[in-house]
Formats: structure tokens, sequence, C-alpha cells
């Protein structure tokens, strides 16, 4: 896996797999700060799981099927439900225990919600027979993703879906160039600072932020691509329209329509 540093050197990372990934999520101290640290690192993700929600063309009222790729502790889930109160959702993580967690945060909902504990790479095979699905949806879960696994995940997405069945994913992304990358995340290590302070009553230097959000990465098996590449493994998927539709930073909410 490739990135740059907060100096804007270009660095080589260990590759992970997503196997990997969900050992690193199946901590319960990790799992326990969870919202809270997503609340410091990403105080977009709510912004970002309305806007999923709003761009998608379907009433309020539909009996709607929702594929919800990597629930975690199950946020954007929730906010699925609350905009479409009827609808049924498919729940896929790969982290058990993460996978309890969501349940406690969807214990109202959970007549309507199918978990699937299983990866990614795994699902297009264990779930061969899925159809009828009128949006899936991701919130910080596909980074962690190469390539090829996104084209697969991507085209199996599309194969499930209805015609003109819609694909949005919210998550964070490396920028085109080192300078941009540089200055996008020390504008997030400013911000997080600040919420550290007042979310977490804490005190962190930006050098501090820096180290801990690269040890993050690391951990959580992250293979950030840019945006632009990101759509067009979508378009090779199958995907005929597709659009970033909101960006801040490093965080952007991009979507396909089959």
């Amino acid at each position: 896996m490739s990135t740059f540093n907060s100096s804007g050197v270009f660095t080589l990372m260990t590759r992970r797999t997503q196997k990997d990934t969900a050992y690193a999520f199946n901590d319960s101290d990790i799992i326990a700060s969870y919202d809270l640290d997503m609340d410091v690192w990403h105080p977009n993700r709510e912004k970002m799981a309305l806007i999923a929600g709003e761009i998608l063309p379907f009433k309020r009222s539909e009996s709607l099927r929702i594929l919800d790729l990597g629930v975690g502790s199950g946020y954007l889930s929730y906010k699925m439900i609350e905009m479409f109160p009827n609808a049924s959702l498919i729940a896929v993580d790969a982290a058990a225990l993460m996978i309890d967690h969501a349940k406690q945060r969807l214990e109202a909902h959970l007549g309507q919600i199918t978990f699937k504990a299983m990866t990614f790479q795994e699902l297009p095979e264990k779930e061969k027979n899925l159809s009828g699905i009128d949006a899936a949806v991701s919130a910080f879960a596909l980074h962690h993703l190469s390539r090829d696994e996104k084209l697969r995940l991507f085209q199996f997405v599309y194969s499930i879906l209805k015609p003109n069945g819609w694909f949005i994913n919210c998550d964070i992304f490396q920028s085109v160039a080192p300078v941009f990358e540089t200055l996008f995340r020390h504008q997030q290590y400013i911000g997080v600072r600040e919420r550290t302070r007042s979310m977490k009553n804490h005190e962190k230097s930006l050098d501090q932020i820096s180290s801990e959000y690269t040890a993050k990465e690391k951990r959580d098996g992250d293979n950030l691509m840019t945006v632009t590449e990101d759509m067009e493994i979508l378009s090779e998927a199958g995907f005929q329209m597709v659009e970033c539709i909101w960006k801040e930073y490093r965080e952007s909410v991009y979507g396909g329509i089959k």
C-alpha cells in the first residue's frame, strides 16, 4: 500500500488483508471508544450519512431493501432507518464484536435487519443468490480494500441491485498530489486537536496526532485511493452514471446508478 507521510514524502506501507482488519476491530477497547473516536477523527460522518440518505430518490415510506457494507457500530444503518423507516437492511461486517456493538445501537430495529459476519472478499461467494437490492451504502469501510478487491465487490453490488438501483459510498481518500495530502492532513489534525480538547478534555500536539494517525492507518489496514480512482473502478464494474456528490478535504461521498 502506498501513501504520503505528513511531510509529503511518498512511502510504502505493508498491505493487510481484511481478515487482519477484522481482527483489529475485534478488540473490546477499540469498540468501547469507537464512536467517540470517529466523532473526533471524522466529524463530517453525520453530514455524510445524511447526504447518502437524502440523495437516494426513494419515497420515505417505501419498503426498500438496503445493503450496508461495513456496518461497524451501526451508525449508517441507523440513519438509513431514520430516513426510510419501512426499509429492511442487510448489514455486513467482518468483525463479530463490532456487529454485537451495532446490535445495541439498533436494538429497536432488529426485526428489520439481517446481520452477516463475513469479509467483503467472502461476500460475493457466500451471498451469490442475493438479489433485489434497492440501494447499497457504505461508510468508512471500503478504504481497506485493494483495487482488485474493490472491483470484485463493486461488480457484485452491481449484480444484486435492481435496475436503477443506487450505490453510495462515504469514505476517506488519498489526495491526488503530495502538496494537497500534506495540506489536508494538516487541517484534519488541527480539527482533531480541537475536538480532542473539547470532547475528551485532553491536550495533544499536532506531531502526536500525526504519529497516532499513522499508527491507526497501519493498525486498521488502510489502503487509500483517490476519489477519482474509486469512481473509475465503479464505472469499470458496470455503473453507467457515477458522480462525486460531496467532498471536503480527504473525505467524500460518491455514488453510481445501475
